[in-house]
């Protein structure tokens, strides 16, 4: 499980357009499908669905008196070896104050469930593809740097559950709605 602020529709479509383009030039061996773009706020792992309604009260209680905030998607990047990336994803831009202030408070509601900080600094993305197979090293300069600029309101966070065999793969089982 993780906790997460969803993409809206829009730029999710916009998103998959765009990775749909990339897709023909680079080969990555999973692209990740639109319904299941996100931007993480804290990895939790395994964990119990018995603790999922503790959880979300608790994440009910971040969300208290915040107000909606704009992302917008930005540039295309990669994560891990320059020429066999792990990761392409994209950028977000938009209020980060307001996100970067939002992970800190879910990563401080979660400690008491013994849920522990990453060590690495806070980078907020939206996984495009995963694990480049490209017999050609990879090239930054295929993809471009640019990600038709769309923006959207964040409203909620949610705590989503992975089932790794289905397609989309995240499933909400926990939503907290700011008010």
């Amino acid at each position: 499980m993780f906790i997460a602020v969803r993409v809206s529709a829009e730029a999710a479509l916009t998103l998959n357009r765009r990775a749909t383009e990339l897709s023909e030039r680079m080969p990555f061996k999973k692209w990740v499908h639109p319904q299941d773009y996100h931007i993480t706020l804290q990895f939790l792992g395994d964990t119990p669905t018995g603790r999922i309604p503790a959880i979300t009260q608790a994440l009910q209680d971040v969300a208290k008196g915040r107000r909606p905030f704009q992302l917008e998607t930005q540039q295309v990047g990669v994560f891990g070896s320059a020429t066999s990336p792990r990761i392409l994803w994209a950028g977000v831009g938009g209020d980060l104050n307001a996100l970067v202030t939002l992970q800190q408070s879910v990563v401080s509601a979660m400690a008491p469930f013994g849920f522990e900080p990453e060590e690495r600094p806070y980078r907020p993305h939206i996984t495009l593809g995963r694990k480049y197979q490209g017999t050609d090293p990879f090239v930054m300069d295929i993809a471009g740097k640019d990600v038709v600029n769309i923006q959207w309101n964040v409203h909620a966070i949610e705590l989503l559950q992975t089932n790794l065999h289905q397609t989309p793969m995240y499933e909400t089982v926990g939503l907290a709605r700011f008010f």
